[in-house]
Formats: C-alpha cells, sequence, structure tokens
C-alpha cells in the first residue's frame, strides 16, 4: 500500500483503456443512457445485491459454526465487497479477516479458512450456471462451444478437489517445509498455515457442504441476477426489449468482466479491464459496439456507487469504538 508504482500501474491501465473506449462513443450518449435508465430495474437490483449481501453473511456464519451473529457479518461483508471493488486480485477479502478478528472475536485462522472456503464454494456454484448459459446461448462454433463447456466443468471439478485434498496435502506441506527452514518469521508463517488447515478440517467436519453450496447457488444468483436488472435498467431505454436481453446472455458477458476485473493487473477499482472485457464479451453476444461501452462503463460505476455507499457506511459503524460482536 505504501508502494507509489502498482498505484501508477493501475492508474495508467485506467487511463489507457478509458481513453480507447471513450472513443468509441459520444460523451452526450452516454451521460443520455445515465439520465434514461429505468428506476424501476434499479431498484431490482438493489434489492438483489441487498439480498446476495444477506446471503453471502449466511454462508459465512455457516462456515464459522454460527458463532458469530449474522447482522455483524452483514456489516462485515458489506466492509469486504467495498474492498473487494477497490482492491485487485481479490486482496480486499483480507478485511473481511481483519474485521472478523477485530470486530467478530474470531481467530486469524478461523477467518481464513472461512474465506478461503467460500471462495472455492463460488467456483463450484458458479461452474453449473456457466454449463447452463454456455449450452444455452451457445458462443460461435460447435468446437468453441464445447471447449468452454469443457472448462466450465474443470472448474467446478478443480474447485471441488482443492476443497477436499486442502487438508491432507496442507498438512503434508507444512511438514516437509518446516524441517528445511529455521527462521522466526517463516516458522510464524507456517504455525498460522497448520492452524489454518485445522480449522479447515473442522468445517469439514460439520458436514455442511450441501447447505452451504445451496446458499453459495443463491449468492451467485443474486449477484448476475442484479446486474441483469441492471443491465436492463440501462439498455431497455436504448431500444432493447427484455425478451432480447436473457439473463443467461447477460450472465456470460458479466462473468468475463467479473473474472478480468479480478486480474492481479488491472485498473483501480477495477475500471478499465472490467469495461474492457465487457464490451468485448457483449459486442460477442451481438451488441453494438456502443452500447457495449455504454452499457459496461453504466453498469460497473452504478454498482461501485452503491457498494461504496453501503461499505462506507458500514464499515463506519464496525470502527466505532466499543463495537463489538453482539
Amino acid at each position: 500500500m505504501r508502494r507509489w508504482r502498482p498505484w501508477l500501474i493501475s492508474l495508467l491501465v485506467t487511463c489507457v483503456i478509458f481513453g480507447y473506449l471513450l472513443s468509441q462513443i459520444e460523451l452526450t450518449q452516454l451521460v443520455d443512457a445515465a439520465v434514461s435508465m429505468d428506476p424501476t430495474y434499479l431498484w431490482m437490483f438493489t434489492i438483489l445485491l441487498l439480498l446476495g449481501t444477506v446471503a453471502r453473511a449466511i454462508r459465512f456464519w455457516l462456515l464459522l459454526g454460527k458463532s458469530v451473529s449474522v447482522s455483524l457479518l452483514i456489516l462485515i461483508t458489506m466492509s469486504r465487497n467495498l474492498f473487494i471493488d477497490l482492491l485487485p486480485a481479490r486482496l480486499g477479502e483480507l478485511s473481511y479477516v481483519y474485521l472478523l478478528t477485530k470486530r467478530g472475536g474470531k481467530a486469524t485462522e478461523d477467518g481464513l479458512a472461512s474465506v478461503f472456503l467460500a471462495i472455492l464454494f463460488d467456483l463450484i456454484a458458479l461452474a453449473p450456471l456457466l454449463l447452463l448459459a454456455i449450452l444455452i446461448v451457445g458462443s460461435g462454433s460447435n468446437t468453441s462451444r464445447t471447449l468452454l463447456a469443457t472448462c466450465a466443468i474443470i472448474l467446478g471439478l478443480a474447485g471441488f478437489s482443492v476443497m477436499r485434498l486442502v487438508v491432507p496435502v496442507g498438512n503434508w506441506a507444512t511438514k516437509r517445509i518446516a524441517m528445511n527452514e529455521r527462521s522466526s518469521w517463516f516458522e510464524k508463517f507456517i504455525k498460522l498455515v497448520k492452524r489454518t488447515v485445522e480449522a479447515l478440517r473442522e468445517v469439514q467436519h460439520r458436514k455442511i457442504f450441501a447447505q452451504v453450496l445451496l446458499v453459495s447457488m443463491v449468492v451467485r444468483l443474486c449477484k448476475f441476477g442484479s446486474y441483469y436488472f441492471l443491465v436492463l435498467a440501462i439498455m431497455t431505454p436504448l431500444g432493447y426489449p427484455p425478451a432480447a436481453l436473457g439473463f443467461f446472455r447477460v450472465f456470460l458477458g458479466v462473468v468475463s468482466a467479473e473474472l478480468a476485473a479480478a486480474l492481479p493487473i488491472s485498473g483501480l477499482g477495477g475500471f478499465g479491464t472490467f469495461e474492457a472485457a465487457w464490451t468485448l464479451s457483449f459486442t460477442q453476444l451481438g451488441f453494438s459496439t456502443e452500447h457495449a461501452v455504454m452499457s459496461g462503463i453504466l453498469a460497473h460505476a452504478v454498482s461501485q456507487i452503491v457498494e461504496y455507499v453501503l461499505g462506507i457506511i458500514a464499515l463506519a459503524y464496525l470502527m466505532r469504538p466499543g463495537v463489538k460482536e453482539s
């Protein structure tokens, strides 16, 4: 955080990509599209966004053995969403661990274990949705469709395999590494990894896979459902009937944009890489370049503003002196 070069690189990425995207449209078009957004669909977007936050908090509640109140986890999740949007490569997940230890009274390893499992469950829940979207919407030739479907299946299997193997592999790796390393800093790190692996084992022994997977499906559907209504809010005033904006069609476009924003090298707050991937995906799905650019910029801006506001309010409440788990 103290080094200026990564921030400069992110700023340059944002400026270069936005410079190109804005050259494809007129600013007046973007302003007109923003002003004409459908408020009904915007409300549906906000409601689903909030429901997704609650579902994500419930998933953490299950993974933590119901030892932290859901209300506190909702506030922590809102704050986490703020930092996820601001920092690249999902570094914002660490804000959840920090707040869970400071305000929830949980050990660091419990936070690391729950966030690690949550990411794996996200992958497993995303795979069938991605596969279904590919089969329904299609993608060019049969060869490319088969390749994408195979990638979706591999994604789900990889997440499930890592979840099953992380404990035995983690135990083996820490023992092997500890035998060859004697520095005090590394010993502390190995100790933390061991405790995290133990926390993962405890979660697995609770046999809550089906429950957490079901909640994870709700999390994914709320997330992409909220984006779907956001796209409706932007695109219906531009002349696209709701029937032409199928859920899985929008889903495919949003997935690529979300993955691009999570890359280690991205713009500030994901701006730039998100819009570029969105534009590329939506043009491939049949939208005009102008509308793909405008919808990407507006969708990202609106979603970020809403999550920033919710995150700042939640963080301000959590960081007040004397606030602790209820």
